[in-house]
C-alpha cells in the first residue's frame, strides 16, 4: 500500500540538552516563616537575551508591515507576515512570563506585609507557587520554540507502506499503520491523498 500526504510531517530535531540543564541559578528564594519559597528561579540570561531580541524584531516587523511601500509589494508583505507569525507565539509567552514575574514580586511584598497574618501569608505563598510553576512551564516552551527550525518542516512528503513478509498478519498490520498515519494527519489538519493501493483479502 502506498500513500502520500501533501502536508509537512517532518518533525523538528530536538537534540538540545534538557531545558532543566540550561537553567542558570536565579535570585535566592525569599522564604516565609514557615520556610516555603515564594520566588521562582530566574530564567537563564541567554534565554532572556534571545526573548528580548525576538520582541524587538517582532515590533520592527509590525512597523514594517504598516509601511505602505511594503503593503503594496505582495511578495515582501507575505515574507514579513510569515516572519512575524513565527515570532508572535513566543513573544506572547514572554509577555506572560514577565507578568508572572511581577506577580511573584507582589507575592513577596504580601509576605513581608503580612505581619503575622498567617492567612494572608499562606495566600501569598500559594499564589507565588502557582506563578512559579507557570513560569517554569513557559520557560521550557519558549526554549524549545527558539530552537532553529528545519527547512524541511514545511515540505510535503510521500509515505509508502508495504506489508512485506508475514502473510495476512503483515497486511493487517500495514492497514493499521496506514490508518494511524491518516488519523494523525487529520488531527494535525494535514491533507493526505492515496496515490495507489492494493488491498489484501484479509482487510490490510
Amino acid at each position: 500500500m502506498a500513500a502520500a500526504t501533501s502536508a509537512a510531517m517532518a518533525s523538528r530535531a530536538l537534540h538540545a540538552p534538557p531545558v532543566s540543564a540550561l537553567r542558570a541559578p536565579g535570585v535566592a528564594p525569599v522564604r516565609s516563616r514557615r520556610g516555603a519559597a515564594v520566588v521562582a528561579m530566574a530564567a537563564p540570561s541567554f534565554l532572556i537575551s534571545k526573548l528580548e531580541a525576538s520582541t524587538r524584531t517582532h515590533r520592527e516587523l509590525t512597523f514594517r508591515l504598516a509601511d505602505p511601500d511594503v503593503a503594496s509589494d505582495p511578495k515582501e508583505f507575505q515574507k514579513l507576515s510569515k516572519a512575524m507569525g513565527e515570532l508572535t507565539r513566543v513573544v506572547d509567552m514572554y509577555a506572560r512570563y514577565k507578568e508572572c514575574e511581577v506577580g511573584v514580586e507582589e507575592a513577596k511584598a504580601m509576605v513581608k506585609d503580612a505581619a503575622g497574618d498567617l492567612e494572608m501569608e499562606e495566600m501569598a505563598r500559594e499564589e507565588a507557587a502557582a506563578l512559579g510553576t507557570e513560569m517554569s512551564e513557559l520557560e521550557d516552551t519558549m526554549t524549545l520554540a527558539l530552537l532553529p527550525t528545519d527547512p524541511l518542516d514545511e515540505k510535503n512528503i510521500m509515505l509508502e507502506i508495504r506489508a512485506g513478509t508475514g502473510g495476512d498478519e503483515a497486511g493487517i498490520w500495514a492497514g493499521d499503520l496506514y490508518r494511524m498515519y491518516n488519523r494523525y494527519a487529520e488531527r494535525e489538519g494535514w491533507k493526505a491523498t492515496i496515490l495507489t493501493t492494493n488491498p489484501a483479502d484479509s482487510g490490510g
